[in-house]
Parts: C-alpha cells; structure tokens; sequence
C-alpha cells in the first residue's frame, strides 16, 4: 500500500530528441486519482473467487517515485535516487 508519494514517474524515451541541457530524468507522469495519466498496464489478470466473485489486478512495471529532500531524504548529500518498482492496482 502507498500513501505518498501519489506521483510516479516513467522512465524517459529511450532515444529523445536532440536538445540543449541536461537529457531528462522522469517520463511521462503517473498519478493514482487521475486515470488518464496511467497508460498501457504491463499486466492484467482476472480471476473468479467464491466469496468476491471476479477480482481483478492491473500492473506497471519500471515506475520510480519522484523523491523529494523531506523526511528520510533530507539529509542525503548529491543528487536523489532513481528506486524502481512495479504499481499493482487491484480491482473488482
């Protein structure tokens, strides 16, 4: 279960466009309250049980919270990790 952060992001494209600066750190945003934001899932399943009927459960894999320097993270000297996982989002 996740309370915070709420705000996930993907990985950049893997070959972006030529540009000035710094290549990006973080794709496209995924955020929990607004389903147009999360995309394609990598993995769905669907499965029947006695007492709930079908269940389902939907995955993203390759996501990374956009870690900010509060709490656990502020006393981290250079610059923040990038931590993958995978959001798993059960559902009837």
């Amino acid at each position: 279960m996740v309370s915070r952060p709420r705000r996930w992001g993907g990985w950049p494209p893997k070959s972006p466009p030529p540009q000035r600066g710094r290549p990006p750190k973080h794709g496209g945003e995924f955020v929990f309250g607004q389903p147009d934001t999360w995309g394609d899932e990598q993995a769905v399943t669907v499965t029947g049980t006695r007492l709930y009927g079908k269940a389902t459960a939907q995955a993203w894999n390759r996501l990374h919270p956009r870690l900010t320097r509060r709490a656990a993270w502020s006393d981290y000297e250079g610059p923040l990790p990038l931590i993958e996982g995978t959001v798993i989002r059960p559902g009837c």
